[in-house]
């Protein structure tokens, strides 16, 4: 490919990219899972050789999880590599990395059981990258085409940087989430408490420390105790 041509087509590139990144700047307050789904829209339209895309997630406990994958294809692969613990999707949630796998035909012998299946539905090639989120949930955007050699240079540079701009939307979007439920934990524990002062007479010290202690005898979290004295309107005196 000739300079002028090359310097276009990166152009074309990086703008397709701007654009997607206002979206998802400009969008992520409609929660994780909008974003996600921005996230894998937005590659298959912008990444050059994209044909399908997902996220997958991987959670404190060790689960993996498919997220908003962009076609029944794309939600398929994920799952196998859900399912079977490997993959090229896997390897770079693991490993922080990106992995771009030509020919999955060559990659059988690194991943068996997921590279069969992929095969036989149709995926050729892949491109993950791992994408950092800020509550210790790790995750990977993943691209499929079902050409072997289906990503270029071009394809990793702008899967690169959109992966970045995709993990700070999807973080921020965690975010609001982790501060939409830390309010509403708050509200349901002030209306316990002011079940108590109102049923026992007490201030709202002591009001709490009853709650603290009826959690740790209960064995059950503060939030669940205050839940059900909201839900029931807790003992009567």
């Amino acid at each position: 490919m000739s300079e002028q041509p090359a310097k276009e087509l990166s152009q074309r590139l990086f703008t397709a990219l701007a654009g997607a990144a206002r979206g998802l700047s400009t969008r992520s307050s409609g929660g994780a899972e909008q974003v996600l789904k921005l996230i894998v829209a937005g590659a298959v339209r912008t990444v050059p050789g994209a044909e399908h895309a997902g996220v997958l997630l991987l959670a404190r406990d060790g689960t993996v999880t498919s997220h908003a994958p962009s076609s029944d294809l794309a939600e398929r692969i994920d799952r196998l590599q859900a399912r079977y613990g490997e993959g090229p999707c896997v390897t770079a949630l693991w490993e922080l990395h990106t992995i771009l796998v030509d020919d999955l035909a060559v990659g059988a012998a690194r991943w068996p059981a997921f590279a069969r299946e992929a095969l036989a539905s149709g995926v050729a090639s892949t491109l993950s990258f791992q994408l950092f989120t800020n509550d210790d949930t790790l995750g990977a955007l993943n691209l499929y085409s079902g050409q072997r050699a289906g990503f270029n240079e071009h394809s990793q540079i702008l899967g690169s940087l959109f992966a970045s701009h995709a993990a700070q939307a999807l973080g921020r979007a965690q975010e609001m989430e982790q501060l939409h439920q830390a309010l509403l934990t708050r509200d349901v524990i002030g209306q316990a408490k002011g079940i108590l002062m109102e049923r026992f007479d007490l201030d709202a010290t002591s009001a709490f420390a009853m709650l603290i202690r009826t959690s740790e005898d209960s064995d059950r979290k503060l939030v669940e105790v205050a839940r059900w004295l909201v839900a029931d309107g807790g003992p009567r005196s």
